[in-house]
């Protein structure tokens, strides 16, 4: 997984202009290149009311370059790449045999307090989506646990196209957590706010709080783009959007999956690292979805 994870790989000007003229609104191309800040500033405006769009046009190859250019730098100073810039400063690296936080996090009393956190995020993630239409959370979720059961797993997963993605950033998601005390149950709830009010200042906040803005802000753009090919009419060569609800829902989409995919997601992972048997984290996984379908049925 090191080996794989510690590569320092260029990015190709072709699936760049792909992802500019395809996803290029919604930033897709500069989540592509790493510039995690400005492609959500991007998704939130929709590409700046096309204008940043349009002159990132002008931009795209310099951006391409000057990613490449630094990842041959840290390759060449022995850094880690830029997708593992809270890992140490040595290609090569190995894992210690246990993350140092291991002896404090275990325990019954944490089982149960993860338990608690995972039901109060499922039923507020499936009454939130069931009051508001919006089941795109409840999807990305579920999708987040199958690569978390699946992806510390099974190998095979790694070579899947567009799933060897989630894999990646799953792996990079776990050493992140091996390295870093992911904190007690309470404060992996409130994690998403703590990231960001964080991040600004604390290198290793900013790595996590990136971490769940690109999957949030990925599986947004590919939800949006399915509503707006629905909503485009390509049978009729009518467009059918206002731009009013489809900013609303775009919010809503974005806001709701980075809101209870980061507490999900922490504490499976963390349990992932914890436990010696997959039983344990399969539990937390049917505990995660029954509050799920009990929030949609509730909120029905």
């Amino acid at each position: 997984m090191l080996e794989d994870l510690y590569r320092y790989p260029r990015r190709r000007i072709g699936v760049a202009w792909l992802l500019w003229a395809l996803t290029g609104i919604f930033g897709g191309h500069r989540f592509y290149l790493d510039r995690t800040g400005t492609g959500v500033l991007m998704l939130f405006s929709g590409g700046g009311a096309l204008i940043w769009w349009i002159v990132d046009a002008f931009l795209l190859r310099r951006m391409v370059l000057a990613y490449n250019e630094d990842q041959a730098q840290r390759e060449a100073m022995g850094q880690p790449p830029k997708a593992l810039s809270f890992m140490p400063p040595a290609r090569g690296a190995t894992l210690p045999e246990e993350p140092v936080w291991l002896a404090k996090r275990g325990g019954r009393r944490r089982l149960l307090g993860d338990m608690i956190v995972l039901a109060v995020a499922g039923v507020s993630v499936g009454a939130f989506s069931s009051g508001t239409g919006n089941y795109e959370a409840v999807i990305t979720i579920v999708a987040l646990c199958a690569i978390t059961l699946l992806g510390a797993r099974w190998d095979a997963l790694a070579h899947m196209p567009i799933l060897s993605g989630l894999d990646r950033w799953s792996h990079r998601l776990r050493l992140y957590y091996w390295y870093n005390d992911p904190g007690g149950p309470l404060e992996l709830f409130f994690r998403p706010i703590i990231g960001l009010l964080t991040a600004p200042f604390r290198k290793k906040a900013r790595a996590e709080a990136w971490l769940y803005l690109q999957v949030g802000a990925w599986f947004t753009i590919m939800f949006t783009g399915v509503d707006v090919v629905q909503a485009t009419g390509i049978a009729q060569a009518s467009l059918n959007i206002q731009p009013g609800t489809f900013f609303v829902d775009l919010v809503l989409t974005f806001v709701s999956i980075y809101a209870f995919a980061a507490p999900i997601g922490a504490i499976l992972t963390t349990h992932v690292l914890l436990e010696k048997s997959d039983a344990v984290v399969w539990l937390l996984t049917g505990v995660a979805l029954a509050a799920i379908a009990l929030g949609i049925l509730a909120g029905f």
